[in-house]
């Protein structure tokens, strides 16, 4: 911290190991994850909204709940409150603020193996969008304030969070594009004025970035005869369709934890590669209610920047029913 030092006590076994400790802290357990989950989003003209955002936080409450030691009870930041001038998502120097406090809270750091750091929002490649939404409309910024994910990171970095040094860092971020729509034509066409997306990538180790930019919109008009064709590919249960990217974590963790006692990080990255692969080249994103296609086509796979020093091994239920001890660190 600025102008104070902290002294982190790090223990040989925890520096020395080639894998993450994933045995619970002082509180008794491995992580409790964060969720920014940012809905409604006020642009010049219009508000784009996320059907899918309620359904999200639940799938991914219900993923976490998969892994043991995970914090059953996730600190999720939403915008319901946004109008609020105090409000973490009314400004980007409140979220700042915001993500310091989060740093400096123990349970979610000092007492935890893993930070994990979920963003749930409209934006693109390297930043997400407010929700732009002050008390007073006429003082509404003609464009959303956009929350760099550099900034993010910094915010966990080890001068401004030593709690995480030499522990995984790990960011799932889902960012629609505001600008998707559907157009009447047979080939997708790219919509005009828009800047080619920036890639940025974290400055210090032990981070993971896993960014999808398939949007949720993708998954929200899909036709019941085409849902029903899809199968469990899809999640098609509720009204309100998840994000495929976060449905594909759900399924993707359930099947790991159903079959295995561990599983590396990067098996599970893979999985949901593949998973929203096979979505895309389907092309089940084409069908919707009136069978008109995108203005703009979906990336293949989301981008992963991993910058991990060690193995991530994350244990199952399963491991639990062996009856092995729990309380020594993955070698």
């Amino acid at each position: 911290m600025s102008g104070s030092s902290i002294l982190v006590k790090i223990s040989k076994e925890r520096y020395e190991s080639s894998t993450y400790k994933t045995t619970p802290g002082g509180k008794g357990h491995i992580c409790k994850p964060v969720i920014v989950n940012i809905r409604k989003t006020h642009f010049p003209l219009s508000s784009h909204k996320r059907p899918s955002a309620s359904r999200d936080v639940d799938l991914l409450t219900k993923t976490f709940k998969k892994l043991p030691g995970f914090h059953p009870v996730p600190y999720v930041l939403s915008d319901k409150n946004s109008k609020k001038e105090h409000d973490p998502l009314y400004s980007v120097e409140n979220l700042k603020k915001e993500l310091k406090n989060i740093a400096s809270n123990e349970e979610i750091t000092k007492d935890s193996e893993i930070f994990v750091c979920v963003v749930l929002a409209f934006g693109e490649s390297g930043y997400f969008y407010l929700p732009n939404d002050p008390i007073d409309d006429r003082k509404r910024s003609d464009q959303p304030p956009k929350f760099s994910v550099n900034d993010l990171l910094l915010s966990f970095k080890g001068n401004h969070c030593p709690h995480l040094i030499l522990k995984p860092k790990v960011f799932l971020i889902q960012t629609c594009n505001p600008n998707l729509d559907q157009i009447n034509k047979a080939n997708f066409a790219a919509v005009g004025g828009l800047l080619p997306q920036i890639q940025r990538s974290p400055i210090e180790a032990d981070i993971l970035i896993y960014q999808s930019t398939v949007s949720g919109g993708y998954t929200d008009r899909i036709k019941k005869k085409t849902k029903s064709r899809l199968g469990k590919n899809i999640d098609h249960k509720r009204k309100k369709s998840a994000c495929q990217f976060v449905y594909a974590l759900y399924k993707e963790v359930t099947a790991l934890t159903d079959h295995r006692e561990e599983f590396e990080l990067t098996d599970l990255i893979l999985n949901v590669n593949k998973s929203l692969e096979d979505f895309i080249e389907k092309e089940h994103y084409k069908s919707d209610k009136r069978n008109i296609s995108w203005n703009i086509e979906p990336p293949k796979m989301p981008v992963c920047i991993d910058q991990l020093t060690k193995k991530l091994v994350l244990k199952t239920q399963r491991w639990n029913s062996t009856q092995r001890p729990i309380h020594c660190c993955i070698l």
